[in-house]
This record gives structure tokens, sequence and C-alpha cells, in this order.
């Protein structure tokens, strides 16, 4: 036999490396979990804590998203690199929200209806046609 024989078998099936088997008992308690955030999210919602509401929001979301990138998607037994790419994804978006909050934030908004005005505060007219001269 060759260096390049298979001594296990697997006539070049592809190797996958290891399947974590997870409980029905895990996956029941997640799935619990998720419900009852959900439960917060909508008593949060009810609550006016002012401009932390959004904060809020985002922080209760993420948590339900990692655990159903966890759990779910199995992530939690996968290789370091699978584990950096979807924490990078996360620090991106992150960085995405931050800059849209900041863009936001230094806006000058009308009290009134919440709009940004034009500094032109009267109503254009149409100027009149101009003679033709020759």
């Amino acid at each position: 036999m060759s260096a390049h024989d298979h001594s296990h078998g697997d006539h070049g099936e592809l190797q996958m490396g290891h399947h974590h088997i997870s409980s029905s008992a895990m996956f029941l308690n997640v799935l619990l979990t998720l419900l009852v955030l959900t439960g917060v999210t909508v008593g949060a919602s009810r609550i006016d804590f002012g401009a932390a509401n959004m904060l809020i929001a985002m922080a209760i979301a993420s948590v339900k998203a990692s655990l159903v990138i966890a759990f779910f998607m199995h992530v939690k037994w996968d290789t370091a690199i699978n584990k950096i790419v979807f924490l990078s994804s996360f620090l991106f978006l992150s960085l995405l929200f931050l800059f849209t909050l900041a863009d936001h934030a230094t806006r000058r908004m009308d009290g009134e209806i919440n709009v940004t005005r034009t500094p032109v505060q009267f109503q254009w007219t149409q100027p009149a046609p101009q003679p033709h001269g020759n």
C-alpha cells in the first residue's frame, strides 16, 4: 500500500469532522429562554426609557440572536475560524449602528414636526418668461 491509500476504508468520502449531538432538553431550554426574552422585549417596549429605548431593544435582540447562533446553528461547537467570522460580523454590524446613531444625533431637528427645515422660508414662484430680442 502506498502513502496515499486510505487505511480506514473511507474510499474518498468527504470527512466533515466531529458532529455534536444536542439533546432535546437543551433545545427546549433555549426555546424557553427565547420565549422569556420575547416577553421581556414586549414588556420593555411598553416602558419609556427615553433615549435608552433603542439601546435596550438592541441588547435584548443581540442576546436572542446569540442564543440562536450558538445553539441552533451549532456555532458553540464549531471551529475557531467560524466563531471568529461570526464575531467579526457582529463587530462590523455594531460599527454600522454606532456610526448611524452618531449621524442621527448630530442632525438639527425641528421640535414641532421632527423634520429638518430648508433655509429658504418663502414660497418659490416661477419667473416670467424673457422676451426674445433680436
